[in-house]
């Protein structure tokens, strides 16, 4: 059984590093045998900007536009992970640092994480049409 494991290991990472783009078909099912297997995520493509000094603010997801918290846009890749879950299509990986609205329910809440408040220091998947980047003030922003 064993190596049985092994080779599936190996058989996923050859897969996952010959993929060129992300896909929709990665599902939650298939980032839970990833981490059974203990593959590591796949870093994000160069052409994705995982600069986690933008400043952004998050905007309510059932569409009052209201801000429920400000952070940091971490990721946009389909394959970048957030808690062990790939985010998926149209979702940006972003740093939770101020709770506006501390008791806005999260976009896609975790056993651990179901409003901004508990998602404060961490990371959390959230709409991309529900991100914006904020304008900076000063260099120390």
């Amino acid at each position: 059984m064993k190596d049985e494991m092994i080779e599936m290991k190996a058989l996923m990472l050859s897969y996952l590093k010959k993929q060129t783009e992300p896909s929709e078909e990665l599902s939650n099912a298939t980032a839970s045998v990833l981490k059974r297997l203990n593959i590591p995520p796949m870093p994000s493509p160069s052409s994705i900007n995982n600069n986690s000094q933008t400043k952004c603010k998050l905007l309510d997801w059932y569409g009052s536009g209201e801000i429920v918290a400000e952070g940091r846009w971490s990721s946009n890749d389909p394959t970048a992970m957030v808690h062990h879950i790939p985010i998926g299509p149209h979702a940006i990986r972003v740093w939770i640092d101020v709770a506006k609205k501390p008791n806005a329910y999260l976009w896609r809440p975790t056993s651990e994480m179901k409003c901004i408040e508990e998602a404060l220091g961490s990371t959390v998947a959230w709409s991309s049409d529900k991100v914006n980047e904020m304008e900076s003030s000063s260099p120390e922003d």
